[in-house]
C-alpha cells in the first residue's frame, strides 16, 4: 500500500456488519472499531476522527470524568497490550493497535478519547440523545 499524507478510513466488511478501520498516513491500521450498536455511531465517529486527525485538531477532553475513556494495559500485563477506548458504560468500543511504542499509542488513544468526547459535547445541544447514542443499549 502506498503511503499518503492523510489518515484514511477503511471499511473492512461493507454492509450491515461493517468493520471500521482507521489507517495512519503510512497506510498502517491504527484504530479498529468494535461492533456498532445499531445507531451507526461508528460511521459518524470514524469520519469525525479521520477529519480531525487530518486537520491537526487539538482538543482538550471536555468530559474526562464521565465520558468515553482510555483503558490501557496494567503494568506487567504482557499478555494483552491492547489499548481500548471504552464508552461511559465501560464497554470497549475501539482499539488502538500496538506500534511497539507505548508512548505513541497512549498519546493517540488520549487524543481519540478527547475527540470523541468533544464530538458528543458538540452534538448534545442540537441532538439531545446524541450522548446516549454512543452507549450500547
Amino acid at each position: 500500500m502506498s503511503p499518503s499524507s492523510q489518515w484514511t478510513l477503511f471499511i473492512a466488511r461493507p454492509g450491515r456488519d461493517r468493520q471500521h478501520v482507521i489507517r495512519d498516513p503510512r497506510g498502517e491500521p491504527r484504530i479498529i472499531f468494535g461492533e456498532d450498536d445499531g445507531t451507526r455511531i461508528n460511521d459518524h465517529l470514524a469520519r469525525y476522527i479521520v477529519e480531525s486527525l487530518n486537520a491537526g485538531l487539538e482538543v482538550e477532553d471536555p468530559n474526562p470524568d464521565e465520558g468515553w475513556f482510555l483503558d490501557s494495559p496494567r503494568d506487567g500485563d504482557e499478555q494483552d497490550p491492547a489499548i481500548l477506548i471504552c464508552d461511559p458504560d465501560f464497554e470497549p468500543r475501539l482499539e488502538i493497535l500496538d506500534t511497539d511504542s507505548p508512548e505513541v499509542d497512549q498519546a493517540l488513544g488520549r487524543k481519540v478519547v478527547a475527540l470523541i468526547n468533544s464530538y458528543f459535547m458538540r452534538n448534545e445541544a442540537s441532538h439531545p440523545s446524541a450522548s446516549s447514542a454512543g452507549s450500547p443499549t
